[in-house]
């Protein structure tokens, strides 16, 4: 099979998924650490109330997969630098308790409806003992997040410096209005939180989210927390991914050991063995439709904005797995074509 005939599958693949429902656009990159090999976008980035299409310069809420992309790279710098080392403890939680998400701490919490976000997990967030298992939880990630504003000043700033500039990316936070034509809408109206969580809060949002955090608990601190807030193209996403895995970001060391399991199904910061990857593979997932896997040498970006214009139950997982597949073979297909 040719690599147009494999990419022309994958496309066929995600316009289905657009056509069912399951997310109004799609934008992605994949290839290897040597860089993009193949990159599209399909579908509309603006739906209601009006339509935009998406590009391959769409920006996108990437959602969680800022817990790997922006604040697991700054922990693991901060270690390599000595600024701290991961059995340190923050708050009465060891860094390596934070990244593998084994501190017992609960899920969620709405901290916005709290005096303070500290308060709210120091009142309300232990849940089981520390260690005794793995519960993925924001909260972890919002402690990483105070922990950098202290080791590096503040934490968007650190995220430039170290990360995007270095790179030469766009990536960013609270992205300025200017940018709204570009980037991908997500929920009409701030409906899942209060709707899932039972939460009875004044201030939620009501109209389109469209370049504001989809996430709750970051826009009202602010525009992120540490677990989402950054905005980002697939291209992006991808640059800092292979950057990361050739050891540009963090020593090499602390990739692989990153990308060890160090709890059921976590590494630091990553998770491990993603769906349709390789046992090796580390990656992350966001809220929004987002995702980003390393698996070896390839990398795969799937951004996607399944939540607009509201957030349906669309099992984003099967569609992941058949994304990594059908992307497995447009990359074996070009390095066959190579070594030809």
């Amino acid at each position: 099979m040719t690599s147009a005939y494999c990419a022309a599958v994958l496309d066929s693949f995600l316009r289905r998924e657009i056509d069912l429902g399951s997310f109004p656009s799609a934008s992605y990159a994949i290839g290897t650490v040597d860089g993009i090999v193949h990159a599209n976008a399909l579908g509309n980035a603006v739906a209601v109330p009006l339509r935009i299409p998406a590009t391959t310069e769409t920006i996108y809420d990437c959602a969680s997969t800022t817990k790997v992309l922006v604040t697991t790279v700054l922990i693991l710098q901060a270690v390599a630098e000595g600024r701290l080392s991961l059995d340190d403890e923050y708050r009465g939680y060891t860094f390596r308790e934070l990244l593998t998400h084994t501190s017992g701490l609960r899920a969620w919490l709405p901290t916005f409806t709290y005096p303070s976000v500290l308060e709210a997990i120091e009142r309300d967030g232990p849940e089981h003992p520390r260690g005794s298992r793995v519960t993925y939880s924001d909260l972890n990630f919002y402690l990483l997040y105070f922990a950098l504003n202290e080791v590096f000043g503040d934490y968007r700033r650190a995220a430039r410096e170290r990360i995007f500039e270095p790179l030469g990316i766009q990536a960013c936070f609270d992205p300025p209005e200017s940018l709204r034509p570009r980037i991908a809408a997500t929920e009409w109206g701030q409906r899942f939180e209060p709707r899932t969580f039972s939460v009875a809060f004044a201030g939620f949002r009501q109209g389109l989210m469209w370049g504001d955090v989809n996430d709750g608990n970051s826009y009202h601190a602010g525009g992120t927390l540490g677990n989402a807030g950054l905005f980002a193209t697939a291209a992006e996403a991808f640059r800092i991914a292979q950057a990361y895995a050739r050891g540009e970001l963090v020593p090499r060391e602390l990739v692989e050991e990153a990308a060890r399991a160090h709890a059921p199904g976590r590494g630091l910061g990553w998770a491990v063995e993603g769906p349709g990857l390789s046992p090796r593979s580390f990656g992350h997932m966001g809220f929004t439709g987002t995702s980003v896997w390393i698996d070896g040498p390839g990398i795969y970006v799937l951004l996607t904005n399944r939540v607009h214009p509201c957030a349906a139950p669309i099992a984003m997982q099967p569609v992941r797995s058949e994304f990594h597949r059908l992307s497995s073979r447009v990359l074996s297909s070009r390095s066959s074509l190579r070594t030809k």
